[in-house]
């Protein structure tokens, strides 16, 4: 009840305040001001209009003057939430909340934060607040005293998948996981926790983006500064395989610092395969520094050069026309690779295989798996490389023909140029249109026909090339001599018809 001075009083229903709960300044003896809102019968007053109001004009005032206020975030509602600002509820968007996408909503239930008055309407009973606004004034006065290659210490505010926020008072900068550690990192948390103090350096203020991005491994020593140092070339050493690729596989040595151990320096014969059946992820292994390049960042290892190098032993062992035995692993269009009792692989080149045939495919002639008895060509230990014979188990048949040896044999096939001769098998002997004999043709284009057998003297041997030439009017020109010298003096420049015509 409310003595106004009158007549008769002035009552306050208690409807007007939550839960009928007077709110204690409204105690006996207490002078305050209060609205008229009936004195139909009894005279009805309103003491919440009357703060109301004052808020109203205190917002009012906030707004018109752009100043900041604190305020609760006092729920979520469609599209935001509900935010006591100075006993009014005001609607702040959810886009407005943040600088970044909101998903979870509760983590700013009941927290207070400075807000400005974005939009106001008295009449309407309308208030919407931003927090967005004040964050972005914020970023923007950071980013004047922010400057690249500063150093600076910083919260952790936020974790995404490949990224942590870091809060460096007033402005987020962005810490990259490529950024955390010189090496390989896979989850940010693995090495940060909401809340960490982190110290970090600026690498970019991008003003216009508004974006700061920062590095925590810049701080920090680079392991390869002097990694040549603690793995000089010939170090053997272990580390831990990483990785597995079809290539070879990854071994660290410390954090940030690998090496790549190559499927051919596993071992000595079949690393690829040998590599792929021993080694797993995870496994540490014992590998010698063969190669470092530190600009690049890039070791090379090895596995097998640890061990006795097999090619020194065959190159001991070995000497050119060695006869030796080995079993068929690979056939290919060039030849085949045989494996020998060290473990190591020769090669028969195709051009090996025969002295007289012309091999199109090695395996017309052996198969894989097959235990050929093959002759030492050479061996080059720097190149990791052994030629085999096949053919020099056998005498080099070519050998056996001299310029001047009669050969016989029959004619095989005729060309423009002459005719090929058979004189052993696989062996052929050519014999050309204008050496074909003394004796003119009669109007036939080649002299010599197929299946002709024929008798001539061997004028050419190319042994490399395999090729002979051969003459039958030489032949024929030499046994007339013969026959000259018989019926006359070695002196006569008769011939063999003349002779026998004087006679």
């Amino acid at each position: 009840m409310v003595d106004l001075g009158m007549k008769s009083e002035g009552i306050i229903p208690k409807e007007e305040f939550e839960e009928s709960a007077i709110p204690p300044e409204l105690k006996v003896g207490a002078k305050l001001k209060v609205k008229v809102i009936s004195t139909y019968g009894q005279t009805i007053l309103s003491y919440r209009k009357i703060i109301e109001e004052k808020k109203w004009s205190l917002l009012r005032e906030i707004f018109k003057k752009k100043k900041r206020v604190k305020a609760v975030i006092l729920k979520t509602i469609k599209g935001g939430f509900t935010v006591d600002v100075c006993g009014v509820n005001a609607f702040l968007p959810i886009a407005q909340v943040d600088m970044h996408f909101v998903k979870e909503t509760e983590q700013y239930i009941g927290k207070s934060y400075e807000f400005e008055i974005t939009k106001f309407d008295a009449r309407k009973k309308n208030v919407v607040v931003s927090r967005r606004k004040i964050i972005e004034d914020e970023i923007k006065s950071a980013l004047e005293s922010i400057t690249e290659g500063q150093i600076l210490d910083g919260t952790v505010s936020r974790i995404t998948k490949f990224e942590a926020f870091i809060n460096l008072g007033g402005v987020d900068g962005l810490l990259h996981i490529g950024e955390l550690a010189w090496y390989r990192v896979k989850k940010v948390e693995d090495l940060l926790h909401i809340g960490q103090v982190v110290r970090v350096q600026v690498l970019k203020v991008d003003k216009a983006g508004e974006k700061i991005s920062l590095s925590m491994k810049n701080l920090s020593p680079h392991p390869w500064d002097s990694a040549s140092e603690r793995l000089p070339l010939g170090l053997i050493t272990k580390g831990t395989v990483t990785s597995i690729m079809s290539y070879g596989v990854f071994v660290e040595f410390e954090p940030g610092v690998e090496g790549l151990l190559h499927a051919s320096e596993y071992a000595w014969s079949n690393g690829g395969a040998a590599l792929k059946r021993d080694v797993k992820k995870g496994q540490e292994i014992e590998v010698k520094i063969i190669g470092m390049d530190k600009e690049n960042k890039k070791i090379a290892l090895s596995v097998k050069r640890i061990l006795t190098n097999p090619w020194d032993e065959a190159f001991r062992h070995y000497a050119p026309g060695t006869v030796v035995k080995g079993v068929v692993q690979n056939l290919t269009h060039f030849g085949a690779f045989v494996k020998l009792p060290e473990e190591i692989e020769g090669l028969i080149h195709i051009s090996n295989f025969s002295w007289t045939k012309k091999i199109i495919h090695p395996e017309a002639v052996i198969k894989k798996g097959d235990e050929v008895e093959v002759v030492v060509l050479g061996v080059n230990p720097q190149n990791e490389k052994i030629s085999l014979s096949l053919k020099h188990m056998q005498p080099n048949p070519y050998n056996k023909y001299e310029v001047g040896s009669i050969v016989k044999g029959k004619v095989v096939r005729t060309s423009d140029f002459g005719a090929f001769i058979e004189i052993e098998a696989g062996i052929e002997a050519l014999v050309k249109n204008n050496r074909a004999s003394s004796v003119e043709a009669d109007n036939d284009r080649y002299v010599l026909k197929e299946g002709e057998e024929v008798e001539a003297k061997v004028t050419r041997v190319d042994i490399r090339n395999r090729k002979i030439e051969a003459s039958i009017k030489k032949l024929e020109a030499d046994r007339e001599k013969e026959l000259i010298k018989q019926y006359a003096n070695q002196d006569s420049k008769y011939t063999l018809g003349e002779i026998l015509f004087e006679e």
